[in-house]
């Protein structure tokens, strides 16, 4: 017993098990891990709702196509997990995150979206969510994903895990030439550029005057060395600042 309290770890004397404890547990009560679903496509809510419905421990208890909706159904049936997307009407980024978590501080939030790129995970997370899935992963990535975030801990699929790992090690083999630190102002204002995003419009996004962040813009760029949008759009690419759908939209233009 001794090992177990020096390693803050937990006996499960039903089975005479060691299972850690993780920050922010709270054990559930006995039952069905109840979900509310978050997505402005029906189809993908139903889907969803046909996928959880085959397992025996999980179940929806309320679906919604936009945040307040969702909000709403939050207050109500108090769920064990939300399944959000990442992007909604009228919401960007983590904004939707952002306000779950805010409004109810006690809601675990799990993204389940199509973009994979590394700034939307940093940027989900920031905002409170528990944990971050791809639409394409395996069935049973997303369901593991789910009871894990349900009980509390931190998760990701496989895909997420890869695109963190490979910027990780991009960033170790960048370390010794030109490659300046980025903070996270610094990777929304490239990739807000790098989609075309007038300056006038990523001012109102970053809550900054548009002078002022004409003159944080030409400093950023004259710093990377990148001397048109085209550049500052390779960049992005580059570092995986942008998701796959945005990417197609840039080469589609």
């Amino acid at each position: 017993m001794a090992i177990a309290k020096k390693m803050d770890l937990k006996m499960d004397n039903s089975e005479q098990n060691y299972a850690p404890v993780w920050p922010g547990f709270v054990r559930r009560p006995a039952g069905p891990i109840r979900l509310i679903l978050v997505d402005d496509h029906s189809v993908v809510r139903e889907g969803l709702s046909a996928l959880f419905a085959l397992e025996s421990d999980l179940r929806v208890v309320g679906d919604a196509g936009n945040v307040e909706q969702a909000i709403e159904l939050v207050r109500v049936h108090r769920p064990d997990l939300v399944v959000c997307d990442l992007t909604m009407p009228g919401c960007s980024g983590g904004i939707a995150v952002r306000n779950l978590c805010r409004d109810s501080p006690d809601t675990r939030v799990l993204v389940l979206t199509a973009h994979n790129s590394l700034e939307c995970i940093r940027e989900s997370f920031a905002a409170g969510a528990i944990g971050y899935v791809l639409k394409d992963a395996l069935r049973v990535d997303l369901l593991s994903a789910v009871r894990r975030a349900a009980a509390g801990c931190c998760v990701t699929c496989p895909g997420v895990g890869d695109i963190v790992v490979r910027n990780w090690l991009h960033e170790r083999r960048a370390s010794g030439d030109r490659r300046v630190p980025l903070n996270d102002e610094d990777r929304q204002l490239l990739r807000l550029i790098a989609r075309g995003v007038p300056n006038w419009q990523i001012a109102a996004d970053m809550g900054r005057g548009v002078k002022v962040l004409e003159k944080y813009r030409a400093n950023l760029m004259r710093r990377l060395d990148l001397s048109s949008t085209a550049a500052v759009a390779r960049f992005a690419v580059h570092c995986n600042l942008l998701s796959n759908h945005e990417v197609d939209k840039l080469v589609s233009v």
